[in-house]
């Protein structure tokens, strides 16, 4: 089992964390960094989000946009059509006494206007089809309610919003961003922004998520936890790629010593090791926030630094070996004469071949954060539907009913991806409904 961490490690508890600063979240945001890495990232574009959006993606519920054009054209028989309306439904006699005193909340096209068409013109301009995410988190966890085949692809505005609403990882970013951080606020404001991306399906194995303590880059790990054998012959190719990437653009400007970033090395067959060109996917806080895949964080803040250097970009840094680019330049071609041998630093992490960490199929990836479809379409019709649904789901518990998801949903019905328990579901269900 070659990724356990030291037996020393697992007995020591939780690891311990150089204090997390506010400024450093907000270093690792979308577009904190973005523009300055942009020649070597891939084609995006920031749109900062007015309040009225962000209460929009906080309230429960989802109210789409009513507009008839949507961007999404024609879709497939495959592509999931939810069975419920997603815009605002007509208040009935029954509603209007539960809702009375509220304003009817009305959709995105009407709530938001020139940022909803300025995003239906974004997906337009990058090719039709784009992938989302806010300042930090894509909403991975979400994709099983796309229009489009468990993916993060976006054709319309609507669809963005589908995938936004429904994201826990999203919804961490609007609440709790700053969870764990020291009291001092951060220097700069921080601004909700929406990133868009045109959507493309990477080769996942040549993904990558790397560590850097005290701006020397320690550790790399494979991204997509499954066995790949072609990348084993990859491996010399891979870690010099990195190391000389982090070296020449990464090291000595970003602006703090010690963080997380995720690379894509496309494939290019006109190369001699069939890879392309590094490109920076994100860059993630050195906090437990970030997952750290194939090592362990006990590992990882053990690991000692040869020549640690402290400091911000902006104001220089200090410690082992001086500063400035010209020394980044030096050892950036330093780097490019030394191969890849087992042992070197960084440790270069790959699932091996019959490695447990390849066969885990005790859950779907991200089903912690799923709910059933039946919850979700109960959910766009407001408190009456999730009445409704209670009213059904306690008739189905207490006997009266046949097998649970074919009475509640008939023939397109889904089993829960996760089990709450009949209780504890009926009451999370009730609560929604007060």
């Amino acid at each position: 089992m070659p990724h356990l961490p030291p037996v020393a490690a697992q007995h020591r508890g939780e690891p311990v964390f150089p204090p997390v600063s506010k400024d450093h979240i907000r270093n690792c945001s979308y577009d904190a960094w973005f523009p300055r890495y942009r020649g070597f990232c891939l084609k995006s574009r920031v749109i900062p989000l007015p309040q009225s959006v962000v209460s929009y993606l906080h309230e429960d519920g989802i109210i789409l946009a009513d507009d008839d054009d949507d961007g999404s054209g024609e879709q497939t028989e495959e592509e999931w059509h939810a069975s419920v309306p997603t815009s605002a439904p007509d208040a009935t006699p029954e509603d209007s006494s539960d809702d009375e005193g509220q304003e009817p909340r009305l959709p995105p096209n009407k709530r938001f206007p020139e940022t909803h068409k300025l995003i239906g013109d974004t997906i337009a301009e990058l090719g039709g089809a784009v992938a989302p995410k806010l300042n930090w988190s894509s909403p991975k966890d979400a994709k099983w309610i796309s229009p489009h085949q468990n993916t993060l692809k976006c054709t319309s505005p609507n669809d963005v919003y589908l995938l936004l609403k429904s994201s826990s990882f999203v919804s961490h970013d609007l609440a709790h961003a700053f969870d764990g951080c020291t009291p001092a606020p951060p220097s700069q404001p921080l601004t909700t922004v929406l990133v868009l991306r045109p959507f493309f399906t990477p080769h996942v194995a040549l993904e990558f998520r790397c560590f850097v303590k005290h701006r020397s880059l320690i550790a790399i790990s494979q991204r997509d936890l499954n066995y790949y054998s072609f990348l084993m012959g990859l491996r010399p190719s891979i870690w010099k790629k990195i190391r000389i990437f982090f070296t020449e653009k990464l090291r000595l400007t970003f602006p703090d010593a010690s963080f997380a970033f995720d690379v894509y090395l496309p494939e290019d067959p006109g190369a001699d090791d069939g890879l392309g060109r590094v490109r920076l996917i994100d860059i993630n806080p050195w906090a437990p926030r970030t997952d750290s895949l194939l090592f362990s964080w006990a590992e990882l803040l053990d690991m000692e630094v040869r020549s640690p250097l402290y400091g911000s970009a902006v104001s220089g840094v200090d410690g082992g070996g001086g500063g400035g680019d010209d020394m980044g330049v030096g050892e950036a071609e330093e780097d490019a004469s030394v191969e890849y041998s087992p042992g070197a630093s960084p440790e270069l992490r790959l699932i091996e071949k019959d490695d447990p960490a390849a066969f885990n199929f005790s859950s779907p990836q991200y089903s912690a954060h799923k709910l059933p479809k039946e919850v979700v379409d109960a959910s766009m019709l407001g408190g009456s539907g999730l009445r409704e649904f209670a009213e059904q789901w306690k008739e189905i518990t207490e006997g009266r009913g046949g097998e649970p998801w074919s009475q509640l949903g008939g023939s397109n019905a889904r089993p829960a991806q996760k089990d709450f328990g009949h209780d504890s579901q009926l009451e999370f269900l009730a609560a929604g409904t007060s």
